[in-house]
């Protein structure tokens, strides 16, 4: 057991990770158990109605034994619970791992808790296998939550309401300077992906989907929230990318195989968008390809490129912050603005 510390020695950043989500966790424990306990709850949401943490005090507790009843004029109690963390910096666990984790946990007192810390977003053959692990785990003294680096950040900007001490409220805006820094914020929600569509502009329009080989070399598109179609040095429509499959090619039926890649799950559903690839693979070429589903669409942007020359490669990015909310806020941000305003 290693206590958690200011100053950690360890080498593995998803060490490092954890040892300061404990630490914050327990500077707000130490700030205001209550507003510790309302945190908590937040991260669990529906999850939970209410778990003891601190002391309690009451008053005129009956209690009984095989030696009779009493009644205690003054009880000072603490109910025990415990929370297993278990942290990871990619998007996916060992399934032998967790069960160990949770097995062991059902064996304390008390409320338990364990939350699975990593960026789950859109993955649906993790979000999948989670859910089946959660309901093979089902016991009212246990909760088990997939939990993401954005939810935690959004309950402690919650809680930081509450807090009085400066120097608590300057740890956790460092320590979301961390995870952003550290890239465990899903950074792709205010990405722009502009690709060169010259030859394929019209058929992106008429379709809502843009298709290009398999995700191979120059073809590998990181995840990205927003499409930007580029032609003639600018960009002059943009759209957001509801998700991205994969369409396999048999060369026996002459059929593509949809999967999905990832996909917005905040905005859409898996079965939706499954469905929609599969009447739009008649879009496709006879090969294994990539298929981005494309969705409100925005035009008249004269995003600009302002540099001689057309652009080097077939794509790039351009990154914003958590201030681009929507579509909207994009199109009034890069709205007659030349690239160079937004290229680090």
């Amino acid at each position: 057991m290693s206590e958690v510390g200011f100053f950690p020695k360890y080498e593995q950043k998803e060490n490092r990770v954890t040892n300061y989500t404990l630490l914050l966790f327990k500077q707000i424990y130490n700030e205001n158990p209550s507003v510790f306990q309302e945190f908590i709850e937040n991260l669990l949401s529906s999850d939970i109605n209410t778990i003891n943490v601190g002391v309690n005090f009451t008053q005129q507790e009956g209690y009984s034994c095989d030696k009779g009843k009493s009644i205690i004029d003054g009880v000072i109690s603490q109910l025990p619970f415990t929370i297993f963390i278990e942290t990871k910096n990619s998007d996916w666990f060992y399934k032998g791992q967790l069960e160990r984790h949770v097995s062991n946990l059902k064996q304390l007192q008390g409320q338990k808790i364990f939350l699975a810390l990593a960026n789950f977003d859109g993955l649906k053959d993790e979000q999948k296998w989670f859910a089946d692990f959660v309901e093979s785990h089902k016991d009212k003294d246990l909760i088990i939550k997939n939990l993401e680096f954005e939810e935690l950040k959004f309950a402690l900007d919650e809680v930081s309401k509450e807090i009085n001490s400066e120097i608590l409220s300057t740890m956790i805006k460092e320590y979301e300077q961390f995870l952003s820094d550290s890239d465990l914020l899903p950074t792709w929600k205010y990405r722009l992906d502009v690709v060169n569509c010259a030859k394929s502009k019209e058929d992106v329009l008429a379709h809502k989907i843009y298709i290009c080989p398999e995700a191979k070399g120059a073809y590998k598109h990181s995840r990205s929230k927003y499409f930007g179609i580029y032609e003639n040095k600018k960009v002059n429509c943009i759209s957001e990318i509801k998700a991205v499959c994969t369409a396999d090619y048999n060369e026996e039926t002459k059929k593509h195989k949809i999967s999905v890649s990832w996909f917005d799950k905040d905005n859409y559903n898996e079965s939706d968008i499954l469905r929609e690839a599969e009447e739009k693979s008649k879009y496709c070429w006879d090969e294994s390809l990539q298929m981005f589903l494309l969705d409100n669409f925005r035009e008249d942007i004269n995003f600009q490129k302002d540099t001689p020359g057309g652009m080097f490669g077939s794509k790039m990015y351009f990154n914003f912050d958590s201030k681009i909310k929507n579509i909207d806020d994009l199109v009034n941000t890069i709205r007659n603005q030349t690239w160079d305003r937004f290229q680090k």
